[in-house]
Parts: structure tokens; sequence; C-alpha cells
């Protein structure tokens, strides 16, 4: 436990003391403020008596936006995590010293979900503007942040995941925006394949899983969804890491 610590402090120190994680948190933080206020802007209107949600059930899932920043940033947070070590050559200094692999990686998965949550803290604000001039459903409200956190799990064992397979940031990068991608798009190619792939599509679709959260529904489906793709894609890293030593 005192090495998971201490490891954990070290990768969550780094993405303090550096530039990119605040450029990372400015630019999320940026356009999700940018997207509430359209939202509030667009609810405002005469004509949004049609619209049934309001503004977060819109604001959690509801928007392109959503989808693609959480896309980035998750691959932006973790293209380091072992890609950086891979390429200064630290990696064989960790994983010869007196640690377990999986404190390795628990140590880097649960300094970047932090530093991804944290990212979130700030929209609590949201909540308290809208309130002082609307009623607000807070149970869409804590759903919403629940979904979020479920889904910001398993998209940071997604980067870490392919991190630990490259040296390469950037390669890092874009391979794990470009899977997330792919696992969102799982939910659009239901129209193009057979009935039983389409019932295998809409469970594993990422979206299909999502899709209660935003409207106040906590379903334990999708929670055992999330939970099982992010501990088997730890598992995966584990592994990754173990079958290099061999090499």
């Amino acid at each position: 436990m005192r090495t998971f610590l201490t490891l954990y402090k070290r990768e969550l120190a780094t993405l303090f003391f550096t530039p990119v994680g605040y450029i990372i948190m400015c630019v999320f933080l940026g356009v999700l403020g940018w997207v509430f206020w359209l939202l509030v802007q667009v609810l405002n209107l005469p004509a949004s008596y049609r619209f049934n949600e309001d503004v977060f059930s819109i604001l959690f899932g509801g928007t392109f936006f959503y989808w693609i920043v959480l896309a980035a940033v998750a691959s932006a947070l973790t293209m380091r995590l072992f890609a950086e070590e891979r390429r200064s050559g630290t990696i064989e200094v960790l994983m010869t010293a007196p640690v377990s692999d999986l404190a390795v990686v628990l140590s880097k998965y649960c300094a970047a979900l932090s530093f991804l949550l944290l990212m979130w803290a700030p929209t609590a604000v949201f909540v308290i503007v809208l309130s002082r001039f609307a009623t607000v459903d807070y149970g869409v409200v804590l759903s919403g942040y629940v979904g979020t956190v479920l889904l910001c799990a398993m998209l940071t064992a997604v980067g870490l995941l392919v991190s630990s397979f490259t040296r390469s940031q950037i390669v890092s990068f874009i391979i794990s925006f470009v899977v997330i991608l792919m696992l969102f798009s799982l939910s659009f190619m239901q129209t193009v394949v057979s009935p039983f792939w389409r019932a295998l599509y809409s469970y594993t679709s990422i979206l299909e899983q999502f899709k209660d959260f935003p409207k106040g529904v906590v379903d334990s489906r999708p929670v055992v969804y999330f939970i099982s793709v992010t501990l088997f894609l730890l598992f995966c890293t584990v592994h990754s890491l173990e079958s290099r030593k061999w090499r």
C-alpha cells in the first residue's frame, strides 16, 4: 500500500507540476462552459417549449462536444503514462524496482483518473448558477455525474492500455482517440448489421449503456458494464507490462 501511495503521489504531482495538465484543464472547462452557456441561451428561446430535456440532461452526453472532449482529454492525460517512461528509459528502472506490476498500473491509472475527475469539480458552479434562476432536477445532475465518473474510469483505462504498447506520446494519443471514437460509434453500427450483431453492438455500445444516466436513472446493468470493462482493460495493461519483461 505504501508503494502504491508513493507512486500515486509521484504521478499526480507530474500532472499538477507541468503546464500540459493545466492547458488540458483550461481547454476542457472552456469548452464545457461554452456549451453550458449555449444550452441556457437556446433553452430560453420562445420555441424551446418543444424540448422536454433540461440543461443538464443535454449537457451530460446530449451533445457532440461532451463525447469528443472526453475522448480527447482522456487520451491526452494518459498518453505519457507509459510512453514517456519507455522513451526516456526510466521504465526499466521502474520495473526492476521492488514494486509489483499491479501497483505501477494502478498508481498511474488512479493518478490520471483523479486528475480527470478533479477537472469536473468546477462544473458544480453550473448547478449553483442555474439553481438561482431556474428549477434544477438534482436527480438528473447526480445520475449524470455518476455516469460521467464511470465513463471517465473506462476511457482512462483505454488510454492507459494503449500507452503501454508504445514509446511515442503522439502515437499513443492518436490511437487512444481513434479507439475511443470507434467504441462510441458502435451504436451507429446497429443499423448496418444483422440482428445477432445488432444485439451485441447494442450491449457493447458506450452510448447505449450511458443513455439512461442523463434521464436521472442509475441502472445496475450499465454500472456493471463500465466497471467490468474497466477492470478487464487494467488486467490487460498489467499483462502487457509482464509480457515485455521477458522480451
